[in-house]
C-alpha cells in the first residue's frame, strides 16, 4: 500500500549514513569472525563470471518490475516510453532501500512520474496494480516452495530452530493477502472493521488521533478497491503481470543459488534455494528498518550456514551487495541523470503541492 507521507531531504541523508555505517559494520563484523586471510580465499574461489551473472540477475529484476508496470502504464498513457519507466524503478529501488519497511519507494515514484507527464491516477494505478500481483504471486510462490519442498527439508529447518520464523513470515504475508480480498470483495466490511479497530486502540490510549487515521485508511481502501476494478476489466494485463512478477521473484530468488554454485559447492537443489531465500525474504520484509538491516543477515546465515559453510560469511556479504547496496549505488546514478534533466529530487512541500492536493481530486477514479 502506498504511504505518502514523505520524509524530508535530512531524513534520506540519515538513512543513507545508516545504510554505509550497516555496511562497514557488516565488513568489520566479517573480517574479525572470519580471518583476512580467509575472506580473500574465499572471493578469490568465486568465479567471477558467476557473479557477473548474479548481477545480470539483478538487472532482470529490475526490467520484469518495469515491464509489469510500464505494461498498465501504456494502456493508461500510450506516450510512456519504457526507459522513463525503468528508470522511475530504479529510483523506486533507491529509495524502498533507504526507507523503514521500504515505504518511500511508491511515494517517489508517483512523484516522479508526474514529473515525467504521467497523470497522478495512471501513475498510482501502475503501482498499485504491480503491488497487488506481487503479494498475490509472493504468497502463491511461498506456498509452494513450502508445500514442495517441506519434505525435503522441514526436518532441517525444524532442527535449526527456524521453523517459528518460517510460519511467522508467512502467516503475516497470508494475512496481507486476506486483506487484500477483503477490500477488492468485501470493502465497507473491511472499512468498518479497520474503523472498529481504530475505536479500540484509541479507548486504549494507543491512537491519539483516530480520525486521521481513518481518514487515510478509507482513502487507501478507495484506490485498492479501484484498482482491483481495473485489474478485473484488464485481465490480459493481470495474466502478463503475473508472468512477468513470476520471473522477477525467481530471478531474485536464484541469485543465491548462483552465488552457490559459483564458489564450486555442491549437494543443495535449485529448489532448496530458491525456498530459504523466500522464507528469508518473507521474514525480512516486515522488519520495520531501511532494508530490513540486520534481520536481513541474520536470516540469511541462519538458513544458508550449513548450505556454504566456510563460505557463509562471504556469500552473504556478495548477496547483501547485489541484493542491497546495489539497487543504492545504481539509484543515486539514476537521480543524478534526472537532475541533469532538470528533475530535481522533491522535497516535502513539493510531495504536499504535488500528490497530497492532486490525489484528494480523486484523479484515480478517472481512469476507471
Amino acid at each position: 500500500m502506498i504511504n505518502l507521507k514523505e520524509k524530508k531531504k535530512g531524513g534520506n541523508k540519515v538513512n543513507l549514513i545508516i545504510c554505509g555505517v550497516a555496511f562497514v559494520i557488516m565488513l568489520v563484523y566479517l573480517f574479525v569472525f572470519d580471518k583476512p586471510d580467509a575472506v580473500l580465499k574465499a572471493l578469490q574461489s568465486l568465479n567471477p563470471l558467476f557473479f557477473i551473472l548474479c548481477v545480470l540477475f539483478m538487472f532482470g529484476y529490475w526490467l520484469c518490475e518495469s515491464a509489469t508496470v510500464h505494461t498498465v502504464l501504456k494502456s493508461l498513457h500510450p506516450t510512456m516510453r519504457f526507459r522513463d519507466t525503468f528508470t522511475n524503478t530504479i529510483i523506486g529501488q533507491y529509495f524502498n532501500c533507504i526507507t523503514p519497511s521500504a515505504s518511500g519507494g511508491q511515494p517517489m515514484q508517483a512523484y516522479y512520474f508526474m514529473k515525467m507527464g504521467v497523470p497522478l491516477g495512471t501513475g498510482l494505478t501502475a503501482l498499485l496494480s504491480r503491488f497487488i500481483v506481487y503479494q498475490f504471486v509472493l504468497t502463491l510462490y511461498s506456498v509452494f516452495t513450502l508445500i514442495i519442498g517441506f519434505r525435503q527439508f522441514g526436518d532441517e529447518l525444524a532442527n535449526k530452530g527456524l521453523m517459528p520464523f518460517v510460519f511467522i513470515g508467512f502467516g503475516v504475508n497470508t494475512l496481507v493477502i486476506i486483506f487484500l480480498l477483503g477490500i477488492a470483495i468485501w470493502k465497507n466490511v473491511t472499512v468498518k472493521l479497520l474503523n472498529g479497530i481504530i475505536t479500540l486502540l484509541a479507548k486504549i490510549k494507543i491512537i491519539k488521533h483516530p480520525m486521521k487515521f481513518r481518514v487515510y485508511l478509507t482513502r487507501e481502501i478507495n484506490k485498492l478497491h479501484d484498482n482491483f476494478n481495473f485489474l478485473k476489466k484488464n485481465v490480459p494485463i493481470i495474466i502478463k503481470s503475473v508472468i512477468l512478477t513470476f520471473l522477477q521473484l525467481t530471478l531474485y530468488l536464484s541469485i543465491s543459488y548462483v552465488l552457490f554454485r559459483g564458489f564450486g559447492l555442491e549437494g543443495a537443489s535449485l529448489l532448496k534455494v530458491i525456498s530459504y531465500q523466500a522464507f528469508v525474504l518473507m521474514i525480512a520484509s516486515f522488519v520495520p528498518l531501511p532494508g530490513a538491516m540486520g534481520a536481513a543477515e541474520l536470516g540469511y546465515s541462519g538458513f544458508f550456514k550449513d548450505m556454504f559453510g566456510d563460505y557463509i560469511g562471504v556469500s552473504t556479504m556478495l548477496w547483501r551487495i547485489l541484493t542491497f547496496y546495489l539497487p543504492i549505488i545504481v539509484g543515486m546514478g539514476f537521480m543524478l541523470t534526472l537532475k541533469k534533466r532538470g528533475i530535481e529530487a522533491p522535497t516535502k512541500q513539493d510531495v504536499k503541492d504535488n500528490v497530497y492536493d492532486v490525489e484528494d481530486t480523486n484523479e484515480i477514479d478517472n481512469i476507471n
